[in-house]
């Protein structure tokens, strides 16, 4: 067994070579004054990529009103997209592999419509391993797996606009 002193050194150790090597923590994002009162345009307000919008501009202290008339600012969602494709087919002639496509355009503007940071466009990919003999299963996987790259791509959504808005 080791002792305590040891664990304790172990883990400055560890620590040491994490700070050496550039690790450090996602940091909060900053919202910027125009969208402290944010209105969500979108086809879809309430699933998707929105959806996982809403919940990060909440987490970081935005206020994500219903009306555009008391808005500071506009994040409008100008398409989204979720799509599949077969990546390989097994011997009997099934796809065996999936790749998993997220995609969304976006732009930032003020309640008159001035842009306050143009359209961009972020896309995801990931592969699904699909047995058939586990339908259910992987269905549901492909379902989690949507949903992490929908939030993925909201925490993008928001580093842009740190980032792109900083110093306005």
């Amino acid at each position: 067994m080791l002792s305590q002193a040891a664990l304790l050194t172990a883990a400055a150790a560890c620590l040491g070579l994490l700070a050496g090597c550039g690790f450090h923590l996602r940091e909060s994002v900053e919202i910027p004054d125009e969208l402290q009162s944010t209105y969500l345009e979108s086809q879809d307000r309430y699933s998707g990529v929105t959806a996982e919008l809403r919940i990060e501009l909440q987490a970081a202290g935005a206020e994500v009103v219903e009306d555009i008339e008391v808005a500071t600012g506009v994040i409008r969602i100008i398409a989204e997209r979720s799509d599949q494709r077969v990546l390989s087919v097994g011997s009997a002639g099934r796809a065996s592999e999936y790749e998993l496509f997220e995609e969304v355009s976006f732009a930032v503007e003020d309640p008159h419509g001035k842009v306050l940071l143009k359209p961009q466009t972020l896309r995801l990919t990931r592969d699904l391993v699909f047995d058939d003999t586990q339908l259910l299963g992987k269905v549901s996987e492909a379902e989690v797996i949507r949903r992490q790259m929908q939030r993925n791509l909201a925490r993008q959504i928001m580093t842009r606009i740190d980032v792109g808005m900083r110093g306005r």
